[in-house]
């Protein structure tokens, strides 16, 4: 069994609207959340049965994929001027790809959901971002 850490694992972004992807911006990410998907079951039990019966659900569903990392505002393709929606124009999907271990990749479009910048005495200043996954995803 492979095993796969941390420094395998590339993210890029569009760094505008209808941008070209970044390079590099895995720099300011120190924590990707869980990349799931998921087709959820649905109740088909009929009247008349004891135990419940499912089928499995019509879509794929996926989680909102969360990063986060060490705030950055100088940087013109650093996170708060990628990420920030309070600040930025974000009309349209960005395109994403996340690259995991011996070039497994999971791209497509997503919203970016939320961006919130954290704060902690005694600590460096971070951001996060919650980034929702739309249409077609694609693994490979």
């Amino acid at each position: 069994m492979a095993k796969a850490g941390s420094n395998e694992v590339a993210f890029e972004i569009d760094t505008t609207d209808g941008g070209s992807l970044s390079t590099g911006f895995i720099q300011y990410i120190t924590k990707i959340g869980d990349v799931v998907v998921n087709r959820e079951a649905k109740e088909a039990t009929p009247f008349g049965v004891v135990d419940e019966q499912y089928i499995i659900g019509v879509m794929k569903k996926r989680d909102p994929l969360v990063i986060e990392g060490f705030y950055d505002d100088t940087a013109t393709t650093g996170p708060d001027a990628v990420l920030n929606i309070g600040d930025i124009t974000h009309a349209v999907t960005r395109s994403t790809v996340l690259t995991l271990k011996a070039g497994k990749t999971v791209s497509g479009e997503c919203w970016i959901e939320k961006y919130t910048r954290t704060l902690e005495v005694g600590e460096y200043h971070g951001y996060q971002a919650s980034l929702r996954y739309t249409g077609t995803i694609t693994e490979a």
